[in-house]
Formats: C-alpha cells, sequence, structure tokens
C-alpha cells in the first residue's frame, strides 16, 4: 500500500515538472488551448497506464504526448475514464490502439528524416529532448525568433503531410465501399438464383420478404414443362413392395415451398390413403429441385405448390 502511494506521489512530481511543457506542445501543434489540455490529459492517461512496464522519463512522457498529437490528428481519440473513488484507475491501451501508436511514431520519424537538417534538429530539442524555445536557441547559437519559426515550419509539414495521408485512405476506402456494392448489385441482378442478391439484401439491411405466396404473378415451376415433370416422377416412383402386398392405391396430394433459390421445402401431405405411398411420393418430388422460382413484382419469391400422384394397381 505504500509503495503504491510513494509511486502516486512521484507520478504527481513528474506531472506538475512537464506539464507546461507538454501543454506548449499542443499549443506549438493545433494553436489551440483546449486542443492542448486534450493531448496533455491523454498523455497522463496513457502514461499511468504504462508506468509498471517502463521507465517513465522525461523523454519517454514527451513521446507519448507527440504521439497523442498525431493520433488526435486521426481522429482516434482513446477514451479513457478515471473512476471518482480512485483517481488512477483507467481502462489500459488495448493491442490495436498500441499497434497504431508504433504506426504513428515510425510514420513520424520517416517525415522528420525527409526534413531539413537543422529544422529536424530543433524539432527534435523541443519535443523529444523537452527542451524549452530558448534553452534551444541558447544551445544552438540560434535566436529565438528562429528556433520558433523552425518549429512552426515543421508542424506545419507535418500537418500537411497528415493531412493528405489519411485523407487519401478515406477515399480509397470509399471507393472500394462503392465499388463493392456496384459489383455486388450488379451480379445480384444477373444471378439466375438469387442467393447474390440475398446478400448483399442481408449485407444492405434489406428486410427479407419471408411471405409465402399462394397465387403469385408468375408461378413456380418445373424446368422444363408439366408432362417433363409428371415423365420424372413416373420413372424415379417406385411402389412400395408393401403397399402393392396390401392392394393399397389412390390418390397422394401434397403441398411444399418453392424457395427464391429454387429449393423445394416444407412438405405436407393433404391427402393419401396410406403413409408408404406419401412418403415415396415426396422423396420422389424431392429429387426434382431446383425449380425455377414464383415472380411477384419482378422479383424472386416464395410460394406454395401442389400436386397429386396417382397411384395404380395394374
Amino acid at each position: 500500500m505504500e509503495e503504491s502511494r510513494m509511486t502516486e506521489m512521484k507520478f504527481e512530481q513528474i506531472e506538475k515538472r512537464l506539464r507546461p511543457r507538454i501543454m506548449q506542445m499542443g499549443r506549438e501543434f493545433f494553436g489551440s488551448e483546449t486542443e492542448a489540455e486534450e493531448i496533455m490529459q491523454e498523455t497522463w492517461l496513457r502514461a499511468w497506464n504504462v508506468r509498471d512496464r517502463v521507465e517513465l522519463t522525461d523523454a519517454y512522457i514527451l513521446r507519448i504526448a507527440r504521439n497523442c498529437c498525431v493520433s488526435m490528428w486521426r481522429g482516434q481519440r482513446t477514451v479513457m475514464e478515471l473512476a471518482k473513488e480512485e483517481r488512477a484507475v483507467v481502462t489500459e491501451a488495448t493491442p490495436q490502439e498500441e499497434i497504431e501508436e508504433r504506426e504513428n511514431s515510425e510514420w513520424l520519424q520517416s517525415r522528420l528524416q525527409r526534413l531539413p537538417k537543422a529544422e529536424r534538429e530543433v524539432w527534435v530539442l523541443f519535443y523529444d529532448e523537452g527542451m524549452t524555445v530558448d534553452e534551444i536557441a541558447e544551445a544552438r547559437g540560434l535566436t529565438v525568433g528562429t528556433v520558433r519559426k523552425n518549429i512552426s515550419n515543421v508542424r506545419n509539414a507535418l500537418r500537411k503531410d497528415l493531412r493528405r495521408r489519411f485523407f487519401n485512405m478515406r477515399h480509397l476506402i470509399v471507393f472500394t465501399a462503392i465499388a463493392l456494392v456496384t459489383g455486388l448489385a450488379v451480379a445480384s441482378i444477373v444471378s439466375p438464383t438469387g442467393i447474390v442478391r440475398n446478400a448483399v439484401e442481408r449485407m444492405l439491411g434489406i428486410p427479407k420478404d419471408t411471405t409465402i405466396y399462394d397465387t403469385p404473378e408468375v408461378m413456380a415451376s418445373y424446368h422444363g414443362d408439366v408432362e417433363a415433370l409428371y415423365r420424372h416422377i413416373a420413372y424415379e416412383l417406385h411402389y412400395p413392395e408393401s403397399a402393392i402386398a396390401d392392394s393399397v392405391q389412390g390418390r397422394v396430394i401434397i403441398s411444399f415451398v418453392v424457395e427464391k433459390d429454387g429449393r423445394l421445402t416444407n412438405f405436407k401431405v393433404l391427402h393419401s390413403p396410406d403413409d408408404r405411398l406419401s412418403n415415396e411420393a415426396i422423396r420422389v418430388v424431392r429429387l426434382t429441385e431446383p425449380w425455377i422460382p414464383a415472380k411477384n413484382k419482378g422479383k424472386d419469391v416464395r410460394s406454395r405448390f401442389c400436386m397429386p400422384v396417382v397411384y395404380r394397381l395394374k
């Protein structure tokens, strides 16, 4: 408990010492007191999360602040909440956030290497080493105005690169999404089974029409004609031997649903002299799928179909 208390006290001392520098960094980067305060708060939240894993040196904390500036430009601000009863309980950074922070740092370093050496050195002293403008001017033998100008030039260059980087990325994402939706829409139109159309409707959140139509505008049909359907049934139908032995014959009437993709489901026996005959009739009719689905207002729909199967003993 005492060790935890000492850690908190030490953290408060570091926070008090570096607060002016981080606020100055935020003001220099964004030109806004509000955003500078946001950067300051986010920096200390992230620093507290890693306090048990790394040594919180001034340079490390200032590097966190710099990464926060980059993340804010991306519009990806990590939301963390301080519990009222416990001053330092926060949500730890997710693996994705840590990856993004590392990518931000690598991207920033690559851009800094492209800058003029004099400007880059001033920037490093100001943001990485935490030196003030006056300290840099004295150490480098420059005027305060020159130091401020170098910092401003680097900041403006990074802002421009950041806007270009994520502006182009957003446009790429939008273009890809439009191309995908357009491609799926075209595929749904030309798809004979409606499978692609159903996938598009699910993706776009279009309510699925589950209505079963008894009298659609265009009836479902077997590939060919009615005569071809009954020829197929006659060829595949096997009169159950036990039913022959019992002299069972007659008409079986079954109903089923022709789905949008041509499958046959929801079989029901409406009339049958014997279960053996109706079971065989259903088996044979299943062999005829897929069918051509019914249509209503130009779209494939589910429909109910009834058909008789006649058994006669010779």
